[in-house]
Parts: C-alpha cells; sequence; structure tokens
C-alpha cells in the first residue's frame, strides 16, 4: 500500500489562505496581552468548523485529511481549545459553540467556557458532547484562559473519538512546530561568546531533535487521517499510536524551546511557556490510548504465516 502525500492544489490554497488569516487575526503574541480565550468569528468566516462537512450540508465538502492540516497550523498559532471543540461538535450540531473538557470525580472540568453552550467532553474512555449548565469559574490557565468546573449530567450525546483524537494530535503537531520554530528563531539572535546560540553544537542537536519528532508525528497523522478518511480497517490502531505520540513530542519540544531560551523562557515576557501549556491542555483532552488492544495493521498477515 502506498500514498502520495504531496499537498494537491486545493489544500495548498487552503493552507495558503489559512496562513494569511491566522497571521492577521491570531499572532502568538496577542496572548502576552492576557486577554481570555479567542475570538473565532473569523474562524467562522473562513469556514474552518464547516471545512470537511458534506456541501448538502452546508460545508465545503474536503475530507478529514485537508481539515487535519487546518488543524496544525491551528496548533502553530496557539488558537484557543474553542476552536476544536467548535469543529468537533459540528458535527452533530450546526448551531452549536462548543469548549472542551475533562471528567474528573464527579465534575467535568471545562477550558474556556466562557460563550460556549456545550462542551465536548472527555468521559469514560471516549467523548461525548452536554450542554453547558452553570459553570463555576475556577483559576485562570496561562494566557488568561478560564477554567470552569461544572456538575455532571447525563445529557451526553457520543462523539467520534477518533475524530476528536485525531484533531487534537494535529494541534498538538502544530504546538510542536511553533515551538521548535521560536526557539531555531531565538537562537539566531541570542549571542553568547561573541556569536549566535545556534552555532553551538548543543543548540543545533536539540533543534535537530525537536525536527525529529516533528517528522514522526506528521507522518503518523498522514497515516491516521487517510485511514480514517478511508475507513480503513486499520483506522483506531494508526491513530492510537498518533494519540500516544503527538502529546510527548509537543511537550518535549515546549519544554527544550523553554530550555534553549535560558533564562528568559521561564519569564511572561517570552512566549516559550505559551506552547507549554497550550501543550498540557491538549494532552489532557486527547487523554490515553489503548494502542495494545487494537489490532495492529500487520496482524491479518501474521495469522496467515
Amino acid at each position: 500500500m502506498s500514498f502520495d502525500l504531496t499537498p494537491g492544489e486545493d489544500l495548498r490554497q487552503i493552507l495558503d489562505a489559512a496562513q494569511a488569516m491566522l497571521d492577521s487575526h491570531y499572532p502568538v503574541a496577542r496572548l502576552q496581552e492576557g486577554m481570555g480565550g479567542d475570538d473565532l468569528d473569523p474562524l467562522e468566516d473562513f469556514g474552518a468548523f464547516a471545512l470537511a462537512l458534506p456541501e448538502d450540508a452546508g460545508g465545503a465538502g474536503f475530507s478529514i485529511v485537508e481539515e487535519a492540516h487546518l488543524h496544525v497550523a491551528l496548533g502553530r498559532h496557539l488558537v484557543g481549545p474553542g476552536a476544536l471543540a467548535s469543529a468537533i461538535a459540528r458535527r452533530l450540531d450546526a448551531g452549536v459553540t462548543a469548549c472542551i473538557g475533562v471528567a474528573s470525580n464527579g465534575t467535568w472540568t471545562l477550558v474556556d467556557p466562557e460563550g460556549a453552550d456545550h462542551a465536548v467532553i472527555r468521559v469514560d474512555g471516549g467523548f461525548g458532547l452536554s450542554p453547558v449548565t452553570d459553570p463555576k469559574t475556577t483559576a485562570p490557565l496561562g494566557a488568561g484562559l478560564p477554567v470552569a468546573k461544572m456538575a455532571r449530567t447525563g445529557t451526553n450525546r457520543p462523539v467520534d473519538a477518533d475524530l476528536a483524537r485525531l484533531l487534537a494530535a494535529a494541534q498538538l503537531l502544530g504546538v510542536a512546530t511553533g515551538a521548535r520554530d521560536l526557539a531555531v528563531d531565538y537562537a539566531k539572535i541570542r549571542e553568547q561568546f561573541g556569536q549566535p546560540i545556534g552555532t553551538f553544537q548543543a543548540i543545533k542537536h536539540h533543534t535537530a531533535n525537536m525536527t525529529l519528532g516533528i517528522e514522526m508525528v506528521s507522518a503518523l497523522l498522514d497515516m491516521a487521517a487517510i485511514a480514517l478518511c478511508d475507513g480503513h480497517p486499520d483506522a483506531g490502531f494508526q491513530v492510537a499510536a498518533l494519540t500516544r505520540l503527538a502529546p510527548r513530542v509537543a511537550l518535549d519540544n515546549a519544554r527544550t524551546g523553554i530550555q534553549i531560551h535560558g533564562g528568559i523562557g521561564f519569564s511572561a515576557e517570552a512566549n516559550a511557556h505559551l506552547f507549554l501549556k497550550q501543550a498540557h491542555v491538549l494532552a489532557q483532552f486527547i487523554g490515553p490510548a489503548d494502542l495494545l488492544s487494537l489490532p495492529a495493521p500487520l496482524a491479518p498477515y501474521g495469522d496467515n504465516a
């Protein structure tokens, strides 16, 4: 089995247009202002939440492959998790605005629920869509994202877990890439001993390892998205493998990026810490995947040997 992973003209045009929109409305520097959650209207106008919906349902008619690449771009710009939740929720209800959440100890923890009427919750080994009712705000996360607690309800519509994990992993890939790019840019201008730190072998090794992690997740994302799009029997396995790797690479890259920045990397004035916080939020939402319980792609061949 072989795939042509060269981006087609449609995908290139989508990503070019998305990049221009993200640069204009969602520069990473906006998070330094601590304004809370993002305004998702520019994404709504762009059609980000309807990209992979059928045309007869008001969507653009593209596939989960194009949508996954778009969410990589959202992750690089640290777009608020409401964009991820809304993209998932629109499969079930075209009119909802959603946030993400995680179930724990009989309650639901919601991230940036302001303005959201529903929440995509990771609960009981899967994901569900539930109305947001009377959330109690607690301490905010980084960049002013509010966190709220809500009593667990029984109105929980099932959400495709593979879809939710795929899009969350795509954003984690974007976070990993953004953290690497930020570190590389800083290494070009920060000088020690009269030369940029990017010329030092240790820094080169760090950024090379960051890039290797990105390439691994990128390859897994392509395989998982294509398998899910085509309804391939091993789609669940591919998504589970992606779920295992994407959070680790995003967290490792964000931490390494902070290390490359040195002392300033631990300060609020640098953007490096924002990538680490976003990686933690998405990693908690994506949750664990029971990879060993799923049939591996080569299992049928092994049975026939």
